[in-house]
């Protein structure tokens, strides 16, 4: 709330007294008490005359503006979508030199991490501009959902999470148009989650806590973007209007209270005059784990009926092949079945929908198609949290179609086709041919958000086969795929917002992969910003650090540090955080390990980032994992047993292995120690290891010979 009064205090010449004027009726871990000498910027929303001020050191006011416009508009946006005003007289959003979490919506008061709110104009990349936005939109959404109305406990932490994580794609996309942000949302939301929660130790989106440690072990994947990947697949089902209703319903009903994911339910039955069982079928997807394998079978089992198609829903485990993995554990009332809202075309065919049932046995669909049909595309636009499964012969059809012409589907239709294709091959589901031959087809693609979950796939199968003569040939392979796109886009930092994302990703899967041209055209970039004779765009300020850091000597690592300590600008420094782990020098990385262990080297903050950086570089993986063994006490008590940061370091250092050696050690290390909140983590990440094992021993050589054949010495492949 604002100050009301400001006086001296009798006696005290050397200090004031601030009365707040009294808040509206709130949770108490929503309030915030801020003491320093920052300073402000301040501009009024013209809806509703709502203050809103971001505040920040002196020195770093000038990267203001952009955090304060988009939260006016925003918060403008959010009334107008609710239905519902913003109840307090002002919104100060304050910029913290060292804070552990992204933000925190406490009510009125937002406190932010530097690089989630500031962002300086030709200074700062389009990656830090959108991820300011984005965290600017997530903790104004929580003023609605979480502090005007705040779950009762925190197994339903997710009406929270979820519905921000969802929303601040909303709010981005509502003041940056062109961003195409809801294209986005699958490949960095729901995709993400659906990895995460095809694992035997993901857990329900509404949890029961008993314990304080396992509050903060909630604060992960599925709880953000599960739960928004649910809410988007239910307005793609009931229909925008309805979730409206329905949420203006829920929100003024239960306004300076709390509520339970039920109360949700009902409001959003409530709005569809109660044509629509919102509660029953959102159970199966809140109270249960994972998600299904939509499989599509010719014929129909139950009537003979040969014409026609048979909708079949299944568990999808990613750790299926292993030996123990069963689909039925841990029980769940609704025996892994869902109310499963499909949406498919075909190439005979414009749009249908059908409802899987999730009850009385009858969780099996029918559609009758053309005979003439040859490929169906089931979950358009990626908007339901499953996958999909084809006859061998309609993989090989939609494959054909991709090739001949990819863009009859939309972009996120082709990026959700190799997602599924690459990730049933990882489950033993397809074959290995199946993501390969798919991805041929990419020489002619031009949309960021495929190409970002094809190269997030493919650098997943270099990594893993690293130590194998697999890399140099997926390396090459990778470089036939993006060489149009790599001559179209250049080097030149030009075009729009998207354009220059995905120059960035393709630039540096070219450097990764070994472009001879990409490198050098960085290590002279780099020579000259050394030497003061030219100025890097921002966008390409990562890929330029992280070759002049790779290749360099010892010299140019300290350069970078010089330049890490003296940076005003907070993006910039957390780029330079991770282009220090780029050194191909073990002493060089650990050293740098060694220093995050003073914290007046690398702030607490900054801890994760710097393990995070060393332990993906090849060079520094096992160097990273050593290191948390060695100083694993120090560690502990540096972030106590409650905080998620610890299941955050776990993952990062021991996700990179990919042998039963590696994964010896790791469960020997980790069997008689107190891991606090980083216990889910760590099921999590020993689980993705022997996936990764079994993968490796059932496709490893395949790939192998597949890449061999079809890119025989230096060959373009055709």
């Amino acid at each position: 709330m604002p100050v009301k009064e400001h006086s001296e205090v009798r006696g005290k010449p050397n200090m004031v007294r601030d009365e707040f004027a009294v808040t509206e009726k709130m949770s108490t871990y929503l309030v915030a008490f801020v003491v320093c000498d920052f300073e402000s910027k301040s501009e009024q929303t013209v809806t509703n005359n709502i203050t809103v001020s971001v505040i920040a050191a002196k020195e770093k006011l000038d990267q203001a503006d952009f955090a304060l416009h988009t939260a006016s508009r925003i918060t403008e946006h959010y009334e107008e979508y609710f239905g519902i005003k913003y109840p307090l007289p002002k919104q100060d959003l304050i910029a913290i030199p060292d804070f552990g979490a992204g933000a925190m919506e406490n009510w009125g008061l937002i406190t932010y991490r530097e690089t989630s709110l500031l962002y300086k104009e030709n200074e700062s990349s389009s990656k830090a501009q959108q991820w300011v936005a984005i965290v600017v939109a997530h903790e104004l959404a929580h003023q609605w959902f979480g502090n005007l109305v705040t779950m009762e406990w925190w197994n339903d932490l997710w009406l929270n999470e979820g519905f921000a994580s969802w929303m601040e794609y909303k709010g981005v996309s509502h003041t940056q148009p062109d961003w195409a942000m809801m294209e986005q949302f699958w490949a960095q939301v729901i995709l993400p989650a659906l990895q995460l929660d095809s694992l035997a130790s993901s857990h329900p989106v509404s949890v029961p806590v008993n314990d304080p440690k396992e509050i903060e072990a909630i604060f992960d994947t599925i709880s953000y973007k599960k739960g928004s990947s649910i809410i988007h697949m239910l307005e793609n089902y009931l229909g925008e209007d309805y979730l409206r209703s329905g949420l203006k319903e829920y929100l003024s009903k239960h306004k300076f209270g709390n509520a339970v994911t039920k109360d949700l339910w009902k409001a959003l039955t409530n709005a569809t005059k109660g044509k629509i069982n919102v509660e029953a079928i959102m159970n199966t997807w809140t109270l249960q784990m994972g998600y299904p394998l939509i499989t599509f079978q010719k014929g129909d089992p139950i009537d003979n009926n040969t014409q026609g198609w048979c909708v079949k829903q299944s568990r999808f485990l990613s750790s299926a092949q292993l030996n123990g993995s069963d689909v039925h554990s841990p029980p769940s009332k609704y025996n892994y079945t869902w109310f499963v809202p499909i949406q498919f075309m075909t190439d005979q065919s414009p749009p249908q929908s059908i409802l899987l049932n999730a009850t009385h046995n009858a969780s099996n669909g029918h559609v009758e198609l053309s005979p003439k049909v040859k490929w169906i595309k089931a979950n358009l636009n990626g908007s339901g949290y499953y996958r999909v499964q084809y006859p061998a012969e309609m993989w090989l059809q939609l494959i054909t179609q991709l090739k001949a012409d990819h863009t009859i589907f939309s972009s996120t239709d082709r990026a959700q086709l190799l997602d599924d294709a690459f990730s049933l091959c990882r489950a033993g589901i397809v074959e290995y041919k199946i993501p390969l031959d798919m991805a041929t087809y990419l020489v002619k693609e031009e949309s960021y958000i495929v190409w970002l979950t094809a190269l997030s796939h493919l650098s997943t199968w270099v990594e893993l086969l690293q130590e194998t003569s697999g890399r140099e040939h997926l390396n090459r392979f990778i470089l036939n795929l993006i060489g149009p796109i790599y001559s179209k886009l250049a080097w030149e930092d030009t075009g729009d917002h998207v354009e220059r994302l995905l120059r960035q990703r393709i630039l540096r899967a070219a450097i990764e992969a070994g472009h001879k041209e990409a490198i050098e055209e960085a290590k002279g970039q780099f020579q000259k910003l050394k030497e003061n004779q030219t100025h890097v765009s921002a966008n390409l300020q990562d890929l330029v650090y992280s070759v002049g850091i790779k290749t360099g000597g010892e010299d140019d690592w300290q350069w970078c540090y010089n330049k890490y300590k003296t940076t005003n600008i907070p993006s910039d420094r957390s780029t330079l955080l991770k282009a220090l782990g780029d050194s191909r020098n073990i002493f060089t990385l650990q050293s740098y390990l060694d220093m995050t262990l003073n914290k007046t080297l690398v702030r607490g903050q900054d801890f994760h980032s710097v393990m995070s950086s060393v332990a993906s570089n090849p060079v520094g993986t096992l160097l990273s994992w050593r290191h948390l063994q060695r100083h694993w006490d120090s560690i502990f008590d540096m972030f106590h047993s409650g905080s998620f940061t610890m299941g955050h370091i776990i993952k990062s250092i021991t996700r990179h292995f990919s042998t039963q050696f590696d994964y010896v050690q790791v469960k020997h290390f980790f069997s008689d120690k107190d891991v606090g909140a980083g216990k889910l983590a760590l099921r999590q990440t020993m689980e993705e290891i022997q996936v990764s094992i079994e993968f490796r021993k059932r496709c490893e050589q395949q790939i192998i010979m597949w890449l061999q054949e079809k890119l025989p010495n230096d060959s373009v492949m055709s």
